[in-house]
């Protein structure tokens, strides 16, 4: 399937992300950082939009710009203020926490009904959190600060509200332009901040230890990373849109292991098995309906209309 691809491509990107901004905080302060981010995101997205056919006309509403904001100008910059005082393990398993935010945010906004499995998920999830959080804070040499762990469950309830919203009103926009339209926003509102901050910091680019992590943070994690959060969102909704964080946590403690040398202690030997089960409980009558569908042989049709959502249509 297709949408497995996707998530696994996505994880791997996103869950490298927090390695890579917590290298470049030693250079750049954290709107910086987002804004060459987008920067060459932008530049990585420009030719595949140049080459759609079909024109769209979009009405820049004030509700719209709020909502891409809230897919990469907020949380990104929370999440690099979040790394000056976490480790990026830590901050890899916290943003798994966005699938349980999804889930409240639907009751919430789309007045779904959660079903007993998902309410227990929130549970495991609560108490996957409490763990961490606790070991974390009395593990030797961890980087920990309650404060800059609590900032990424800023981070993850933009990231699901960013969802939902999009779900809900702008499945009808191409995935490839709701990808460049994050970024644009986000590059117009980090740029500007920038030049008062760091008037000076385009000097640093003449370093490739500084530009080829951010040419992988903004061509890849950002323009890349964010045609496929889109498509997957347009595809199957925003709950499994959001479980890209059930592999990326992975990604960012392996990463942070063997690049960063940050310790493997035994918060994340019991959080985050606890997270990966709420996260799997959350899901698990979708997983036995397609199963079930698929022996039957009907494939559902958030499988077979991948190439009518890549075009603007709701899939799910």
């Amino acid at each position: 399937m297709k949408s497995i691809i996707y998530l696994l491509v996505l994880s791997f990107l996103w869950g490298s992300a927090f390695m890579w901004t917590k290298e470049l905080l030693d250079v750049f302060k954290p709107p910086t950082i987002v804004f060459f981010r987008c920067l060459f995101g932008l530049v990585a997205l420009l030719p595949f939009v140049l080459l759609q056919k079909n024109r769209i006309h979009l009405k820049i509403r004030p509700f719209f710009v709020f909502v891409l904001a809230l897919g990469a100008a907020i949380p990104w910059n929370i999440m690099a203020f979040s790394l000056q005082g976490i480790d990026t393990s830590l901050s890899g398993i916290l943003n798994a926490t966005t699938p349980l935010f999804a889930l409240l945010f639907s009751v919430i906004i789309l007045k779904a009904r959660p079903l007993w499995n998902q309410a227990t998920s929130l549970l495991i999830g609560f108490v996957a959190v409490t763990v961490l959080i606790l070991f974390s804070s009395q593990s030797t040499g961890v980087q920990f600060s309650i404060f800059h762990a609590f900032l990424m469950f800023a981070v993850t309830m933009a990231y699901a509200l960013n969802s939902i919203w999009i779900k809900k009103y702008y499945t009808n926009i191409p995935t490839i332009h709701l990808g460049f339209w994050t970024l644009f926003i986000s590059a117009i509102i980090n740029g500007i901040i920038s030049v008062f901050m760091e008037p000076f910091a385009f000097k640093h680019l003449g370093s490739w230890e500084i530009i080829l992590p951010l040419l992988i943070l903004g061509c890849l994690c950002a323009g890349l990373g964010y045609v496929i959060f889109y498509q997957i969102i347009s595809i199957g909704g925003p709950i499994l849109a959001s479980m890209v964080t059930f592999i990326s946590p992975f990604v960012t403690i392996v990463l942070g292991i063997f690049f960063l040398q940050e310790p493997f202690h035994l918060g994340i030997i019991i959080g985050m098995p606890l997270m990966i089960l709420g996260l799997l409980l959350m899901n698990i009558h979708i997983f036995k309906r397609n199963v079930t569908l698929i022996k039957s042989g009907y494939i559902p049709p958030n499988i077979i209309n991948e190439d009518n959502a890549r075009n603007g249509d709701n899939a799910s």
